[in-house]
């Protein structure tokens, strides 16, 4: 069937995230990496500000942070991982920043990005082409899998109708009991349902095991087509 065709086609052509269980993909710690850089960067210098003075509070802006972008962009060009514990220890030293949401977001919004820009062209044919439930399917398809190389190791369950998306052993949930680092795969799943879907409904995450839930539960709001 051309609608399966086209799907398999997307598939094939977005970058994959190979992992194993016990590690991440370095291009997940890259992606968290930059977005704190950027969240850390000052869109201008204030009169008053002695930047040299400020620079050693920003992070991301840090010699030890660019130390690690290179590592990790290295690591991916060379097809290693990162082990899933130096993972978790960036999620929790990230989310003990004022701003960590805004963090977790920005990060999931790039890996996203990045994720689907190998299939660009394909992505605005199946948008144009094909009807709501394939695409859809596609999107909660990213979702998983983006779920699955967040937490590795961790048993993943997707619905197709309502859409929903479980996760037991949250590794981002371990970060810290405020539920910010979920917001990796909060922000990463809006992307792919905008995206590939065609939806505007929120993606929620409902219950966080950070907070005392048996699993992980995020859904799509407001379901259309």
């Amino acid at each position: 069937m051309p609608g399966l065709e086209a799907a398999a086609s997307l598939r094939q052509h977005m970058r994959p995230w190979k992992r194993t269980d016990g590690n991440v993909h370095p291009a997940i710690a890259l992606a968290l990496l930059q977005s704190l850089r950027t969240v850390d960067t000052p869109e201008e210098t204030l009169e008053d500000e002695a930047f040299h003075q400020s620079l050693p509070r920003r992070l991301g802006l840090s010699d030890v942070v660019g130390n690690q972008m290179h590592r990790y962009a290295q690591l991916r060009d060379t097809g290693g991982s990162v082990r899933a514990q130096e993972f978790l220890d960036l999620l929790r030293l990230i989310g003990r920043r004022p701003d960590a949401r805004a963090v977790f977001g920005a990060a999931g919004r790039r890996l996203a990005a990045d994720h689907l820009g190998g299939g660009s062209r394909l992505v605005r044919m199946l948008r144009r082409r094909y009807p709501a439930v394939l695409r859809r399917r596609a999107a909660l398809r990213c979702m998983r899998r983006a779920a699955r190389a967040l937490n590795p190791g961790a048993r993943v369950d997707g619905d197709v109708d309502p859409p929903a998306l479980s996760v037991g052993s949250c590794l981002l949930a371990e970060a810290g009991g405020s539920a910010s680092a979920c917001e990796f795969l909060t922000s990463a799943a809006a992307v792919y349902v905008e995206t590939l879907w065609g939806h505007t409904g929120t993606v929620r995450h409902d219950s966080c095991q950070g907070q005392g839930a048996e699993r992980c539960v995020w859904t799509v709001s407001d379901q259309a087509g």
